[in-house]
Formats: structure tokens, C-alpha cells, sequence
């Protein structure tokens, strides 16, 4: 084997300094590319290449990053209109709420763009919306929010739940009170199943029982009347049909004689409500009912058929007209008021169901005679 003996270094200062001399430009250079002076792995011009790439990913994946936060700021920074539902509003009830944006760089001024409001409802340009609706139904329409730099646009429904007017009469005859209107005094503006019920008591007087009534229906235009008047202890009695007779004594001392109530009229007018619907329920719930083609000649049938003459007239509204006659309180062996008002509950939630399945006019055609018993 062949060895060799490695030269020793130079001693002497003038070769030690020509040597410096040729080695400082080599490592100036070096420096200045960024070169390790040694790398025992791999070698130098590899090192410069990987680094170099690295930094053009790094610098990419920064100015990357920064797009995408930037685009988030924008976003985030943008008109939006924040409401997207809107509390139900109630027939003849104040109503106030205000539309809400985040975003604006300015005042922001709120627009119709397309649909209605419902009738006596308004949008203000500040977003509020307030009034009283004048009528139920479902109301679709669009607003727009605009802070005069951008704006934005969203789709909004009203929803105004389905009126029943009920009423009920002030006391007569012999009785303190009169269960036709105790009975209903906890419905009003209560909401039954979606309904929003509202109650008139009516005077016992044939100048003056209609006209409240009549007021109300002008006032609210209900979906649904339902009239009741106390009659017999049997239960509660669904009548079919009005007669345009009217007789008896009212409150006021007038006597009535069998008189037409509309001079010319139909001899007899059917009501319109769920009859069976409304039935079945109050069975189910345990109270006793009866149908009834014989309203009598009182004060109830008088209202009942004022009531079915201003549906002909008007040309079917409201939809469902009605009359229930109920047990009078206190009577042995009858109804207190607290089971006709929940006899009451179990048929308005019923009337709910029907109108949610479609609705349309259904009674009990005449034909089923109860004797009424009325109080004079």
C-alpha cells in the first residue's frame, strides 16, 4: 500500500500572506452567495437552490394568507340585513318592531322593493314597521337597506293569524249573569291553536243587539263568527238555521210579536261553520251536545239571522257564521261556566284544524228538531 505524507504547512510569513491573499476574495464571495463555508451532507449549490424555493413558497403562502383575511374583512365588513323573521302582527293590535343591519358605513335608509305589507302596516325609512294590521292573511314582500355606499336586499312574510269573533248577551230575565258571555270572557285576544280570538257582549234589546256586532265584524273582518246565546241545560247546542221571525220582551220592555226581522227576507238562512268538526271535539272532551234546527224567535235567533243576512249580502264573509246556545248557569244538574268555556276551547281548536285542512262551508243541513227552552 502505497502512503503518503501530508506537506507541512508554511511557516514563513511571506508565503502565509500570499496565501491569505488568495483565500479572502474566494470566501467574500462565498458570503456574499449566501454559501456555508463547509457542509459535510451535501453540496453548497444544492443548499442555495432548496432555500431559494423555500422562500418563494413561504412568500406565496404569506401573501396568500393575506388575500383571504382581506377578503374576509370584506365580507365581514359589508351591508347585511340582520332581521330574517318577523314576529306575527294581530289584527287591530298596535304593532311596532324595527328591521336590523350590520354593517353600514352610513345612515341607512329601508325600502318596499316588492310584495305588501299587510293593509295598515307601514315601513318607515329608519326600518321600523308599525300600525295595526287591518285584516288577517299571510303577506310576502321584499325590503332593501341601503347606506348609500352599498346595500343589500332580503325577502320577509307577515304572517297575521285568522280572526274569530265571538259573542256573547248581558244578563236577562231572571238570571244575574248570563253564561253566554261569562264563558267566553277568558278568550279575548287570547290565541286558541293559532287563532286569535277576540269578544263583543251584545245588549239584550231589539234596537241595539246587532250593531255591536255589526261593528266588529266592520272593524276586525274576521275569518270566523261564532254567536252564542244561553238557552236550555242539555248542553251545548249547535243550531243550524235562523228564522226571520222575532218575538218576546227584551231588556228595554219592547215587545216583539212574530214581526219579520228583515221585511222581505228569506223565511230561513243556514249558518256555515264546521258543525260536525267542532261536535265531535266537545264529545271527545267529555261535555254534552246537542244540533238544533230551531234557534227560536228571542234575541238569539235574532242576531243569528242578522248575522247569515250580512254574509248573503257580503257575499260570503265572513266564511264561517254560526250560533251555539249554551246551558245556563247556575242550573242543577247543567254546566258550570268553567266546562263551557273549555267545552268552547275544545271546539275553537277544532275549528283551527279545519281551517289549516282547507277550510270550506259546511252545515248541518235542517232537519234535526230540539225543542229550545228560552227564558222570557
Amino acid at each position: 500500500m502505497l502512503r503518503t505524507t501530508p506537506s507541512p504547512l508554511p511557516t514563513d510569513a511571506a508565503t502565509l500572506e500570499a496565501l491569505v491573499r488568495r483565500l479572502v476574495p474566494v470566501l467574500a464571495i462565498a458570503a456574499l452567495l449566501g454559501v456555508p463555508a463547509c457542509n459535510d451532507d451535501e453540496p453548497a449549490g444544492d443548499d442555495v437552490v432548496d432555500e431559494a424555493d423555500g422562500g418563494a413558497d413561504a412568500d406565496a403562502d404569506a401573501d396568500a394568507d393575506a388575500g383571504a383575511d382581506a377578503d374576509a374583512d370584506a365580507d365581514a365588513g359589508g351591508l347585511l340585513i340582520a332581521t330574517t323573521e318577523l314576529p306575527p302582527a294581530r289584527v287591530q293590535i298596535d304593532y311596532e318592531m324595527r328591521l336590523e343591519a350590520r354593517g353600514a358605513l352610513g345612515p341607512l335608509a329601508w325600502s318596499l322593493v316588492s310584495g305588501a305589507l299587510p293593509p295598515g302596516l307601514t315601513l318607515a325609512a329608519d326600518g321600523t314597521i308599525a300600525g295595526r294590521a287591518e285584516r288577517s292573511g299571510w303577506y310576502d314582500f321584499e325590503v332593501r337597506a341601503d347606506d348609500g355606499t352599498s346595500s343589500d336586499q332580503v325577502a320577509l312574510a307577515f304572517k297575521v293569524p285568522r280572526v274569530l269573533l265571538m259573542s256573547g248577551f248581558e244578563p236577562f230575565g231572571e238570571f244575574e249573569s248570563n253564561s253566554s258571555w261569562d264563558a267566553i270572557v277568558p278568550f279575548d285576544e287570547a290565541l286558541i291553536e293559532g287563532l286569535d280570538v277576540r269578544i263583543v257582549e251584545l245588549p239584550v234589546t231589539w234596537a241595539g243587539a246587532w250593531e255591536p256586532l255589526a261593528a266588529e265584524i266592520e272593524r276586525l273582518e274576521p275569518d270566523a263568527v261564532l254567536a252564542t246565546g244561553q238557552a236550555g241545560p242539555e248542553g251545548m247546542r249547535f243550531e243550524t238555521a235562523a228564522q226571520n221571525a222575532m218575538a218576546g220582551t227584551d231588556n228595554d220592555g219592547v215587545t216583539m210579536d212574530g214581526v219579520p226581522i228583515v221585511e222581505g227576507g228569506t223565511a230561513r238562512l243556514r249558518a256555515s261553520y264546521p258543525i260536525d268538526e267542532m261536535r265531535n271535539a266537545m264529545d271527545a272532551a267529555g261535555f254534552p251536545t246537542l244540533i238544533s234546527a230551531n234557534a227560536g224567535t228571542y234575541l238569539c235567533n235574532y242576531v243569528m239571522y242578522r248575522l247569515l243576512d250580512f254574509r248573503a249580502a257580503a257575499g260570503g264573509m265572513p266564511e264561517v257564521a254560526g250560533f251555539l246556545h249554551v246551558p245556563p248557569v247556575p242550573w242543577e244538574g247543567g254546566m258550570t261556566v268553567e266546562e263551557i268555556t273549555a267545552a268552547h276551547r275544545a271546539g275553537i281548536a277544532a275549528l283551527a284544524t279545519w281551517f289549516e285542512a282547507g277550510g270550506g262551508t259546511k252545515a248541518r243541513p235542517p232537519g234535526i228538531e230540539t225543542p229550545p227552552r228560552y227564558f222570557f
